[in-house]
């Protein structure tokens, strides 16, 4: 069974054959978490940045939800169910997730949009690899058309949603749902998530599983290119505004029917 990567990217050791696809969790990996977008967000809505302080910060050493969140004693969407609550109420809205969901990645999408997930997808899609995501709440975060919106999603072979399958990640069955899809077996995948037991899942149903750190996720893109025998990843400005997806759409996806296969 091949061993994780270390968080920051070091490399795992590879299996016998040469690996045939790409895994991808979609927020923390493709996306950006909520985390790094609510400060973004208090900046037009200042009657957010009480809440902030008073939490000790989102997702923060001293955000004793988030510690729970981290202990397994609470879910990751009960977490943010709690969170939107808090900010709706602080702005004079009433917010559930998606509410909060859709304020956050209202921002420009080069704000959340990982560039440099972007071009790992396109180097494989270019090498002949298969791509998927395995994800467990973008449609419950975000909506089916918000997803349906999202240009860059149309890169993906195959879509495996929790929101829809109702398997979530580290349930070893997601993983099996997530080979499956892909039409290979898990020690040909290379898988990346944010959520350490995740990744510790994924190794247990034998993907090469590689940890994307929350604050810097460039050293686990490069330990996938290493993995994946692509080539490094190209020099990027930084901000530059929207990412160009267009050249690799592979047209639209059927989240639904992709993810119960």
């Amino acid at each position: 069974m091949p061993p994780a990567a270390e968080p920051g990217g070091q490399a795992a050791a590879e299996p016998g054959g040469q690996p045939g696809g790409l895994l991808l969790d979609i927020g923390g990996v493709v996306h950006s978490t909520a985390m790094h977008l609510v400060g973004r967000l208090a900046e037009q809505e200042p009657a957010m940045r009480p809440v902030i302080e008073r939490i000790g910060g989102i997702a923060s050493d001293r955000d004793e939800l988030w510690q729970q969140m981290l202990r397994r004693q609470v879910t990751e969407r009960e977490y943010w169910a709690r969170r939107a609550a808090e900010f709706g109420a602080a702005v004079g809205e009433t917010w559930d997730t998606r509410a909060m969901m859709h304020r956050l990645y209202e921002l420009p999408q080069h704000e959340w949009l990982r560039a440099e997930t972007v071009d790992l997808m396109a180097a494989a899609k270019a090498a002949g690899l298969r791509l998927g995501a395995l994800t467990n709440d973008m449609t419950a975060f975000h909506g089916p058309g918000w997803v349906e919106r999202q240009e860059h999603l149309k890169m993906f072979d195959v879509i495996v949603d929790a929101s829809l399958t109702g398997v979530m990640k580290p349930d070893p069955r997601a993983f099996r749902q997530g080979a499956e899809a892909l039409g290979l077996p898990a020690e040909q995948i290379v898988f990346l998530d944010d959520m350490p037991w995740n990744v510790e899942g994924a190794r247990q149903a034998g993907m090469i599983a590689v940890q994307v750190p929350w604050d810097d996720p460039g050293p686990a893109i490069d330990t996938a290119r290493k993995l994946l025998r692509l080539p490094p990843r190209p020099s990027r400005p930084i901000n530059t505004g929207p990412i160009n997806t267009g050249p690799i759409n592979t047209g639209p996806i059927n989240t639904e029917e992709q993810a119960c296969r």
